[in-house]
């Protein structure tokens, strides 16, 4: 773990040097060309901050040049948003305040405080770990946010909270040393974060997308808001201030600086009809099905479940949204290994991919088998438990096509 005056070595001249610096590829080799410019410390500190920086790098999470200069320690990569979704959060948080300050409690390596300066406001950046605001700080220099950020170690739970405050607050779910979905283990508090709701005038909240709906239920009414980011339901936000209620689900995508983003509203009274398997199996995004949106989904499209708990829907035709991933079926055959590598290979199937729904399935192991470098399509088995029975639907994307 990186200490505060290990973190100032790296904003230093001499350590961002060694930051940029040519170095072997042998751990131990590297070890020892750093070791013989800085003491153990400080060579331990910068080999970390090249590690961080290279994982930050091939995540894909952030720019590449913010990803080279950033400031952080390993828990503190692990919990950030991605500066997409930051950009999205922080243009939304820029709104509620219509150009004033919005106070980030929890600010952690400051990539909401980013994002909320670009959208326009004014940031007050509380964290009550002093190596987050020293990371959060150089962060926002390098994002080029600091004329419209201030950044300061305290307890958030301590802070004076005026009835007007816009807030932000992406709680600490590593709080006791390994990722929780359980409230019971946020830190604050989730009677702090509950509070919030109603000692402020508007907000959002970052959450869990894992936690249960039920978690929430004596909470007050606010909008739920599920997030996704390339096909993976990265967070749960919930707004206050906005005067409506509900749930949504929300797919950000293309420029990291200007992302776009398409969402849908569940609808309590949208239920999707059940009929047979039709030529495109559309897939809703994560998203869609942890907001609970599936059959407002098909009323809006036009699509049908095969099975009351299935959350695959079916067609007639691709639909061409960042909402969901359209396959063209190819072969509906049951949910057994041999059966499906026959089907496979009558198809021509050449690189595999298996993805289950309701079954426990070692993915990694069936694609190799499934997989043929003497076949020429790429194809996709969408492997499934329907009522009793296991069915399989060969299908190729609708962007192989």
């Amino acid at each position: 773990m990186l200490t505060l005056g290990q973190l100032a070595f790296l904003a230093s001249a001499p350590g961002r040097e060694l930051l940029s610096a040519a170095l072997p590829d042998d751990p131990l080799a590297a070890q020892t060309a750093l070791r013989r410019r800085c003491s153990k410390t400080e060579a331990a500190a910068v080999a970390e901050m090249r590690r961080l920086r290279s994982r930050a790098q091939a995540s894909g999470r952030f720019t590449p040049e913010f990803a080279r200069g950033m400031l952080a320690t390993d828990v503190l990569l692990q919990q950030a948003s991605s500066y997409r979704l930051a950009m999205y959060v922080g243009r939304h948080l820029a709104n509620l305040a219509a150009g004033g300050e919005v106070l980030d409690l929890c600010c952690g390596l400051g990539m909401d405080a980013i994002g909320t300066a670009l959208g326009g406001a004014k940031v007050r950046a509380v964290d009550i770990d002093e190596r987050a605001v020293f990371c959060a700080a150089h962060n926002a220099r390098l994002g080029g946010a600091e004329r419209r950020c201030t950044f300061e170690t305290a307890d958030v739970t301590a802070i004076d909270l005026p009835a007007d405050a816009v807030v932000h607050v992406d709680p600490d779910r590593r709080a006791a040393g390994r990722r929780t979905v359980l409230l019971a283990d946020y830190a604050p508090e989730a009677r702090f974060l509950r509070s919030l709701i109603t000692r402020t005038r508007a907000g959002m909240m970052k959450l869990s997308p894992a936690l249960g709906r039920d978690a929430l239920a004596d909470w007050p009414d606010v909008e739920t808001e599920y997030i996704s980011e390339h096909h993976v339901c990265r967070q749960l936000v919930l707004h206050w201030g906005r005067g409506r209620a509900g749930r949504k689900a929300t797919v950000v995508s293309g420029s990291m600086a200007a992302p776009q983003a398409e969402s849908i509203e569940a609808d309590p009274s949208a239920v999707a009809r059940i009929a047979e398997p039709t030529d495109w199996l559309i897939e809703p995004d994560p998203a869609v099905i942890a907001a609970g949106a599936v059959d407002t989904l098909a009323a809006r499209q036009g699509l049908h479940r095969v099975g009351a708990a299935m959350a695959w829907l079916f067609g007639r035709r691709p639909v061409a949204s960042p909402l969901v991933r359209s396959y063209h079926v190819l072969a509906q055959v049951p949910g057994r290994e041999s059966t499906i590598k026959r089907a496979l290979r009558d198809l021509s199937a050449g690189r595999v991919t298996v993805k289950p729904r309701g079954l426990k399935l070692d993915t990694d192991k069936l694609q190799r088998r499934f997989s043929s470098r003497k076949g020429t399509r790429d194809l996709v088995v969408l492997w499934c438990r329907l009522a009793r029975r296991e069915e399989a639907y060969i299908a190729e994307p609708a962007e192989g096509k």
